[in-house]
């Protein structure tokens, strides 16, 4: 009671100076931008709504909600090339040079109602990007789930592109896509010989038929070829 204000205020303002992990927001960021940035506005937003702490917080929530459904919904997909380490990884982000026949498309995340169009989608605008296209190898490795509206648009998917006179094939499709692929009969569709258990495998099969009577000298899939 007989404390001056401003040496109670000086009190508060330690302790909660020590709260503060500044650490935590440049790991965040470091770790992922939009991490370290929502935690930056939650932390505003609760220095502005204060004494009502669980306005900021709940903004936090709705951003890390937002943020996952966005990924969810526009999940990665890659196209691949061969890389130096001999191993196949993103063409744009290592600077690569893309095959002309053969299409390797890397699907990463669960294929589910929210995403599904945007697969097909994405194989369409290669398809019509893409004019000297024979085949298309869907990479699955990445796919760790799918529920019935993806295995649907893979049946779609599977139509469309063989109507327009190119192949498909998957490779890397993990045990429990394959149970719901099996349990919908999708894999009559496909072709058990259309199945690779590795990507290298799927090339080794599919390249000399691809590229029958094809000009192009050195195949991205079987060398190194930068941009």
């Amino acid at each position: 009671y007989h404390l001056p204000q401003s040496v109670l205020a000086a009190v508060i303002m330690m302790a909660v100076i020590g709260l503060i992990n500044v650490s935590g927001f440049i790991h965040a960021y470091k770790a992922q931008k939009y991490d370290g940035i929502i935690s930056i506005i939650s932390f505003i937003a609760t220095l502005a709504f204060a004494p009502h702490l669980d306005k900021g917080i709940m903004i936090g929530v709705a951003l890390s909600i937002s943020i996952f459904l966005y990924k969810s919904m526009k999940p990665k997909i890659s196209l691949l090339a061969r890389h130096e380490d001999e191993s196949l990884r993103c063409l744009e982000t290592h600077g690569l040079q893309e095959c002309e026949h053969i299409a390797m498309v890397q699907f990463e995340g669960t294929l589910f109602f929210a995403n599904s169009s945007y697969l097909a989608d994405s194989i369409r605008s290669i398809i019509e990007r893409k004019k000297d296209l024979k085949h298309i190898i869907l990479v699955a490795n990445g796919i760790n789930e799918m529920d019935a509206s993806g295995e649907e648009t893979l049946s779609l998917l599977v139509d469309r592109v063989r109507s327009a006179g190119i192949d498909i094939s998957f490779s890397g499709v993990n045990e429990s896509v394959m149970k719901v692929i099996k349990r919908t009969h999708l894999l009559e569709k496909i072709g058990y010989d259309h199945i690779y258990n590795t990507s290298d495998n799927a090339i080794r099969k599919i390249y000399s038929a691809a590229h029958k009577g094809a000009p192009e000298k050195e195949c991205p899939l079987m060398a190194v070829c930068k941009i």
